[in-house]
């Protein structure tokens, strides 16, 4: 081949090899946009834990679930953390977390799995089951004053891992089927400890104490709000430790097992609303915002 047409056959290659290079280049994003979840199967009501790296703006950045929005805060350079909860009605099968970055869309699936709650049959003084007139009147009056607390998102408020509030057994699971007086049903919505009058409780996590008062149920209850939407709720509490408003570390002692409100014997439900549902509070340990 003569030289000049060497030449022109290698410059023509070397300008479709820069020219496919521009093109893929300004086709792929700066960075790669990551989602990581704690877990890639739940059951209804666990809570989860989804992280975010490599965003173009951490300030765009969102995440729902089943239209739900995950309250996101940051954990290192282009990088933000948020937990989040499938709803306890969701039934078995996949879903997506859809997360926007400006433009950029990702989806993360993951596997609902289907729960086997126990039911448990359980004979009581029917005072302590049939509610009078005033009775109701007044759990739907309590009820109405607690629905605000759950619906504030505020910053992130716990450090590290959730721990359990006493270290003892759990009676009663989240989820079970209660059927009093074989007529009264009751789908338990925390999980029951095991406790000695007067143990002392301890705070789950890092937060801020946002109720404590005596409850129809609950009896002495204690709310303490972790922020990004995520509380902690003590109940039938024989006493408090602190009161509203007050910060509250992980480990503080906040009160004492006791047996107030409609309970049988000493012991302490714990709760945990994540997002306005009601959580497992045992999915959330081992989850962290770090």
């Amino acid at each position: 081949m003569p030289r000049k047409n060497l030449i022109l056959v290698i410059s023509t290659r070397k300008f479709i090899a820069i020219f496919l290079y521009a093109i893929l280049t300004a086709a792929a994003p700066a960075s790669a946009m990551q989602a990581e979840l704690s877990a890639a199967e739940l059951f209804p009501g666990d809570a989860f834990s989804l992280k975010i790296s490599g965003m173009a703006s951490t300030e765009t950045a969102t995440a729902a679930i089943d239209a739900i929005q995950i309250p996101l805060t940051g954990c290192g350079e282009d990088c933000l953390i948020g937990i989040g909860i499938i709803p306890p009605q969701t039934l078995p099968g996949k879903m997506a977390i859809q997360i926007r970055n400006g433009s950029r869309l990702t989806r993360v699936s993951v596997t609902v799995k289907k729960p086997a709650y126990p039911e448990l049959h359980l004979k009581l003084p029917d005072k302590k089951v049939s509610l009078s007139q005033e009775d109701i009147a007044r759990v739907v009056e309590e009820e109405k004053r607690l629905r605000p607390i759950w619906q504030i998102t505020n910053e992130k408020l716990c450090k590290g891992t959730f721990q359990m509030p006493l270290p003892n057994p759990i009676s009663t699971v989240y989820g079970a089927k209660r059927i009093f007086n074989k007529k009264n049903v009751s789908v338990h919505r925390g999980i029951d400890i095991k406790g000695r009058s007067g143990e002392e409780v301890k705070a789950s996590n890092r937060g801020r104490v946002v109720l404590s008062e005596e409850l129809f149920f609950g009896g002495n209850t204690l709310i303490i709000d972790h922020g990004l939407g995520i509380y902690t709720i003590y109940m039938h509490l024989d006493s408090f430790s602190t009161s509203v408003g007050r910060m509250v570390e992980k480990g503080q002692i906040i009160g004492l097992v006791g047996t107030t409100g409609r309970s049988t014997g000493p012991h302490l439900h714990f709760g945990l609303k994540i997002l306005t549902f009601n959580a497992n509070p045992v999915s959330i340990m081992g989850i962290s915002l770090e």
